[in-house]
């Protein structure tokens, strides 16, 4: 297919966007819109416009949808599309940063994951009962909100753990360690990769040119992600490169990690000269869909100047469901599931039930499985970040560089009589030895590692261009101690990720290549998982949802104090973010969406913040009647049959 034809396929503000002629431009992108498509279709464009396809970067969140960008503009213009490069944030620095390290001002260097970051947390902030710092992960967590944010240490504290503000000079200290110890060992973690290239690209104009010579257009997927970190890598080429932006400001949802959706609010501000394009026509809800979800958001504070309309004729008002407790709703979830199966001879995998996180699902999760529902949880931990993989991956990692003492003390201490202690002097023993067979020789003397495994070790550090060998070698090494390890948190499914995890490995030439692709963007089980068995009910969380839809989606517990959460209460920017976060949920149903709730709860009391900004108390509040079909079940039978006598009551004491 050419892309002329291609052209043909978008509708007039698809069109518009993906043919304008401006040299930087924001295009809003409602849920459902064609937001990839309208990508692709700028992408094509460019290129029979003449623009190389090797000089068009495009950036996005995750390898999947980078993934899908390329071979979609590949279909249709074949060899022409050949070069395009599409990554995440992190694989494009690590591209510059392997391209060009002498202009980074770096050397030789490894990269390190949050698990390393928290265990590097843990041995700095020490152990004890009176140990008044904050955990090792919530240390991570005010570090890394500090470097995406670009904020002061106060106010990430403030802002991630308020409590520990009084001990913030103690934390200052463990800080200040933990970038020596990095720059020690030469480690860079996420922050660093991109912190690294955002300072050089702000302090020198030599290298914004010789970067702009091979990205004279930067394609960015999900703007409304970016952080100001992220926007710092971007803002030296206004001016310099083309910049086609596009985003939904109403699906910013992560907050959390330091997301600033105001990266999309202030464009126009901080890019000269931008155009604004808006995608509002909505191809995959009915319009009785996106009229609660219209609604949701205009009755924000927030002005998010958009209002998506259905390209399809079919109208369904969304069904509200109200239950008396948790257990019920769980149980009628379920129920109405195969209900729907047997009656209608649908798919289970036409269906979606979005919760808030893993631990709001178990109940979910219990009903699904007394009666036999088919389903898959998403928006677990990933592949590459289970603990039985990392285990596996320490032995790949010390191969690959030996003064990685992070990966020694998670090798080390899979083996009986070395714990975190000991594993911490082994290690700084370790990287003090020249090579690997150093390592193992004085691993030999100290005889807690079986002589098998130190072998092994010996054996990979030879094949180090051969992934899948030196994985098997891994395997075979520390089979027996990992059985032990897991054998009662579900073995018999871990050990067959590790057939995964080779599976991923044949992409790859060299071990240090490989470990570095999936360190950047962890992937999923079910990315590369080929299951002969897809017909399931998919189970996720909402954040995780972006970008999946199915015909049916349930959206559990909609109660006061959960959307928005207890915690959010009173804080305006929280609160709007619980907003989006609701907004996601209802834009992924394409023909029908069922919300359920576990009381009879129906209203609450907003506020003010102290900035006099109105503060929803639950977004249900008002709800136009017209919007939704309401159904009120009553308790089951069982418990209506159990209740108690109500026993009067009257003053003083029976004297009987």
């Amino acid at each position: 297919m050419s892309s002329t034809s291609f052209m043909a396929e978008l509708n007039d503000q698809q069109h518009q966007a993906a043919t304008t002629t401006a040299q930087n431009c924001l295009v809003l992108a409602g849920a459902g819109c064609g937001k990839t498509k309208t990508i692709v279709a700028r992408a094509a464009y460019l290129i029979s416009q003449g623009i190389p396809a090797n000089q068009i970067q495009i950036l996005t969140f995750t390898r999947r949808a980078a993934s899908e960008i390329v071979t979609r503009v590949e279909q249709y213009l074949g060899t022409s599309a050949q070069g395009l490069r599409a990554s995440t944030f992190h694989t494009f620095c690590m591209y510059l940063l392997r391209r060009n390290h002498q202009a980074f001002g770096l050397e030789n260097f490894s990269i390190i994951d949050r698990d390393d970051q928290i265990m590097i947390f843990r041995l700095l902030r020490g152990k004890g009962k009176d140990n008044i710092l904050p955990k090792a992960a919530e240390l991570c967590d005010i570090y890394s909100f500090a470097r995406n944010t670009q904020c002061k240490l106060s106010v990430a504290i403030e802002k991630v753990l308020p409590e520990a503000m009084e001990f913030k000079s103690e934390i200052a200290e463990v800080m200040k360690t933990y970038e020596q110890r990095k720059q020690e060992r030469s480690f860079l973690d996420y922050d660093d990769i991109l912190s690294i290239v955002a300072v050089n690209l702000q302090s020198s104009p030599t290298l914004v040119h010789w970067v702009s010579q091979f990205c004279r257009v930067f394609l960015v997927d999900e703007m409304q992600d970016t952080n100001p970190l992220q926007w710092a890598l971007l803002s030296p080429f206004i001016g310099k490169s083309q910049l086609f932006c596009v985003g939904d400001d109403a699906q910013s949802i992560y907050g959390f990690r330091g997301a600033d959706f105001e990266n999309i609010h202030y464009f126009k501000d901080n890019v000269s000269n931008a155009v604004i394009y808006t995608l509002e026509k909505n191809y995959r809800s009915t319009q009785g869909i996106l009229d609660l979800s219209n609604w949701l958001l205009d009755v924000s504070p927030i002005q998010y100047d958009k209002h998506l309309i259905a390209a399809k004729s079919q109208n369904s008002r969304p069904h509200f469901h109200i239950f008396s407790n948790e257990f019920e709703e769980a149980n009628w979830i379920a129920q109405d599931l195969i209900i729907r199966k047997k009656q209608n001879n649908v798919h289970w995998n036409d269906h979606m039930v979005l919760v808030r996180s893993g631990y709001a699902a178990r109940h979910i999760e219990r009903a699904l499985i007394n009666m036999s529902v088919p389903y898959q949880f998403i928006g677990g931990t990933k592949l590459l970040e289970s603990a039985h993989v990392k285990d596996l991956l320490s032995m790949l990692r010390v191969v690959s560089n030996t003064q990685d003492d992070i990966a020694w003390m998670r090798f080390l201490t899979l083996w009986d009589g070395i714990g975190d202690v000991g594993a911490s002097k082994l290690a700084v023993n370790l990287i003090k030895c020249q090579t690997l067979e150093e390592c193992c020789n004085h691993l030999e003397h100290h005889g807690r590692v079986p002589q098998h495994v130190l072998l092994i070790l010996k054996q990979m550090s030879v094949l180090t261009d051969t992934v899948v060998a030196c994985i098997e070698l891994a395997f075979e090494a520390l089979h027996e101690q990992l059985a032990a390890k897991y054998q009662k948190q579900d073995w018999s499914r871990r050990e067959k990720d590790f057939k995964l995890v080779k599976q991923l490995a044949q992409k790859h030439a060299q071990i240090s290549e490989f470990l570095e692709a999936y360190v950047l963007d962890p992937i999923s089980t079910s990315e590369v998982e080929q299951s002969a068995d897809h017909d399931i009910v998919t189970l996720i969380t909402i954040h995780s949802a972006k970008g999946t839809e199915r015909k049916v989606c349930y959206v559990p517990h909609l109660t006061v104090n959960q959307y928005p959460h207890a915690r959010a209460q009173g804080d305006f920017d929280a609160v709007e973010e619980e907003r989006r976060v609701l907004y996601v949920a209802l834009t992924r149903a394409q023909n029908e969406l069922v919300l359920t709730k576990q009381d009879l709860t129906t209203w609450a009391m907003d506020q003010i913040d102290d900035q006099g900004r109105p503060v929803s108390s639950y977004f249900f509040n008002q709800v136009p009647s017209h919007l939704l079909d309401v159904t009120i079940h009553k308790r089951d039978e069982f418990f209506e049959n159990k209740k108690k006598p109500i026993k009067k009551i009257s003053f003083g004491i029976d004297l009987d």
